[in-house]
């Protein structure tokens, strides 16, 4: 064999082991797609082969598309290094009218966003959307015109007269109605921010409806006492004027009382705290006398005797206790009252 044939021999084993480790290594290193199945209402122009994208940059591609009752189902395959949100809605776009569709992925997978989607998941019915067909707008433009037109709206002329009255009346006013939509937007992006409470509210809203419905009569009482209320007020409309300036001038006379005896009244509060921390103090007592009052007033007048005009009554010598001079007994604590015969504990207790 000759050194050229055994040079092209060598040559040729070498780039046939460098091809085959390079598809060797591609293979170990490709990753296999993940299968997602999407159900759509229809699928008009989507066909297997068609992209599946992630913010306009294909990620994969519709494999099988079959009819399954009133809905279709889509399978796709997109790879695995491209990740996906797990809540991603699927969306099929039409560019052009005539242009193959494909399908829209919404929600791309970002660090931190949380889970990715997986093989084996099927995205609902309610979460995909299809474009609007041209026969669709065809068709509902045509009801909108019947409707409108002189076997409609406007069989007697009512719509021409409609526009003709809004022309009239909207002629001249459009800075206001400029200011008016531009206004409503602004109030249509605060609400946008606020949605949360705002439906809370009309919610809570919805619920006090509900109640004054099933109070519907009670609600009528009230409203008709407040009616009844309004009817004597307005015919005490004159007594109400002269109560009020009275009221005013009192108010005006006691203010006067008040900025001209400052310092008295400060004095006075001052001396009231004494009394108020005694007050504090026996607050228990006090609240046991109130408790007992009525019933002591209760057996006085029981005890009275109207026809003699005295009051009837036996001492019961047992209950009597006398208090030593530290208010002491064997029968009392130190909370008993102060001494009243001083010095007899003092003998009780020699």
């Amino acid at each position: 064999m000759s050194h050229a044939l055994r040079r092209g021999l060598v040559t040729a084993l070498v780039v046939t082991m460098v091809v085959a480790g390079a598809l060797g290594a591609r293979m170990m290193l490709r990753t296999e797609p993940i299968t997602v199945v999407a159900l759509f209402d229809s699928t008009v122009g989507l066909y297997p082969g068609s992209d599946v994208q992630v913010l306009g940059v294909p990620v994969g591609k519709v494999t099988v598309v079959t009819a399954e009752g009133e809905s279709v189902r889509v399978t796709m395959e997109i790879d695995e290094d491209q990740p996906i949100a797990a809540d991603t809605k699927a969306v099929i776009i039409a560019p052009t009218m005539v242009s193959d569709r494909f399908v829209q992925m919404t929600e791309p997978w970002v660090e931190g966003s949380g889970a990715k989607l997986s093989s084996g998941t099927v995205i609902a019915r309610k979460d995909t959307a299809v474009p609007v067909e041209i026969d669709d707008l065809y068709a509902g433009l045509k009801d909108m015109a019947e409707a409108l037109g002189p076997r409609g709206a406007n069989r007697n002329g009512a719509l021409t007269r409609l526009l003709e009255v809004g022309a009239d009346n909207l002629d001249g006013q459009g800075e206001n109605l400029n200011t008016m939509i531009r206004e409503f937007g602004k109030a249509s992006a605060t609400l946008s921010n606020v949605d949360d409470s705002f439906f809370s509210m009309l919610a809570n809203l919805d619920q006090l409806n509900q109640m004054l419905v099933a109070n519907d009569s009670a609600v009528l009482k009230v409203s008709n006492q407040f009616a009844d209320v309004a009817g004597y007020l307005a015919d005490d409309r004159d007594d109400m004027g002269r109560m009020a300036k009275n009221l005013a001038g009192a108010m005006a006379v006691l203010d006067d009382f008040i900025e001209e005896n400052r310092a008295n009244l400060r004095s006075s509060v001052k001396q009231l705290v004494p009394t108020a921390k005694a007050l504090k103090k026996q607050q228990q007592s006090l609240d046991e006398m109130i408790k007992l009052a009525p019933l002591l007033l209760h057996n006085l007048s029981d005890a009275y005797v109207p026809e003699q005009n005295v009051i009837a009554g036996r001492g019961n010598v047992n209950e009597v206790s006398l208090w030593s001079t530290d208010g002491l007994t064997a029968q009392t604590s130190r909370k008993a009252p102060p001494t009243m015969l001083g010095g007899a504990g003092e003998e009780g207790r020699r």
